[in-house]
């Protein structure tokens, strides 16, 4: 007679049928001799592990899927270090390919662990082939339409981005420039990818402390997104934003001013508010954020707040302490 497991049954209940999480679940199970009653304890105390290290931001969906993957993490580090640090890599490309040619580019400068992984097409293989038993990554062989060339350009700007988090900036610096080479050839000046990369650069540019270039960077990005987008589209609001800080930078802070005000009307009509009023705009972004999506989503509302503090330490420079007052309680929830 068929019989059910109730550890089965009561693991698919606290995943609460979310199928990434019983994929991962699924995944293990099929590569680990272990039955649905161990691998329950062990998702319920690293459920109490997550829940203590990162108290209130998880909500209970995020909570069963970092659980399940937390488990396969720490059995394919134990299984292939190799696959371990590479999935720790992957993280910085997001949710874009990789492929051996791609990083065989920077195999010279990397870790011992990197030149090993690159060492052949074989080890790279035996690498992915890990993470694929786990269900943790996807072995794709088709094109994503753009071509080669744009594909590689794209991975070039994570790459920029990678070094630029690292402080790496001649390295960045040098990414950027040639996937905004690639992507000028391949898709265009006014493309939005070129966009991204041109508004990174002046981010770049800003870091290195070359104002000028950095303003002629964001200015060519808003005129693009202003195009492509429109003006109310968050891409040309942070690219409006970024114009602020230079020009708060140069001193020019009448422009400064004009620049955050706009942003600021551009984060109070994207974040939906229901009629526009500035003073209660963060508090009430707040709340809906909250209710709509979970304290967990808080980047989500992070530009506004960064716009509001901003314009807050302007009216400071400009002696309008009254007005910073105001705005600096705002970004703390005060009225």
């Amino acid at each position: 007679m068929w019989s059910v497991d109730a550890a089965a049954v009561q693991l698919a209940w606290e995943l609460d049928g979310l199928p990434l999480a019983l994929s991962t679940a699924g995944a293990y199970l099929d590569n680990v001799a272990t039955t649905f009653a161990e691998y329950l304890e062990m998702y319920r105390k690293s459920w109490l592990r997550l829940q203590k290290t990162t108290p209130g931001l998880l909500s209970y969906e995020n909570l069963a899927l970092y659980s399940t993957w937390d488990i396969s993490y720490a059995q394919i580090e134990q299984q292939n270090t190799t696959s371990a640090r590479l999935l720790r890599l992957w993280v910085y490309f997001g949710n874009e390919d990789l492929w051996f040619e791609l990083l065989l580019r920077g195999r010279l400068s990397g870790p011992q662990w990197f030149r090993e992984l690159t060492g052949g097409v074989l080890n790279f293989t035996e690498a992915i082939r890990v993470l694929c038993d786990y269900g943790l990554v996807e072995a794709d062989t088709s094109s994503n339409g753009l071509g080669t060339e744009s594909r590689d350009e794209w991975i070039l700007h994570a790459l920029g981005n990678l070094f630029l988090y690292q402080g790496r900036l001649s390295d960045a610096e040098a990414m950027y420039e040639r996937a905004l080479r690639g992507y000028e050839k391949a898709l265009g000046r006014e493309h939005t990818s070129t966009l991204n990369t041109v508004n990174n650069l002046g981010n770049l540019y800003n870091t290195q402390g070359r104002l000028s270039d950095a303003e002629a960077m964001y200015e060519r990005a808003l005129r693009g997104y202003e195009k492509a987008l429109g003006p109310e589209h968050t891409s040309t609001v942070d690219t409006v934003n970024n114009l602020g800080n230079i020009y708060v930078d140069q001193g020019r802070l009448g422009d400064a001013e004009a620049m955050y005000e706009r942003a600021l009307r551009g984060y109070e009509k994207a974040l939906g508010p229901e009629h526009t009023d500035a003073k209660a705009m963060y508090k009430r972004a707040l709340r809906g954020y909250e209710k709509a999506l979970g304290p967990e989503d808080v980047n989500l509302y992070i530009p506004a707040l960064n716009t509001i503090q901003s314009l807050a330490k302007l009216y400071t420079q400009l002696g309008n302490l009254s007005e910073a007052r105001v705005l600096y309680l705002r970004c703390q929830g005060g009225s």
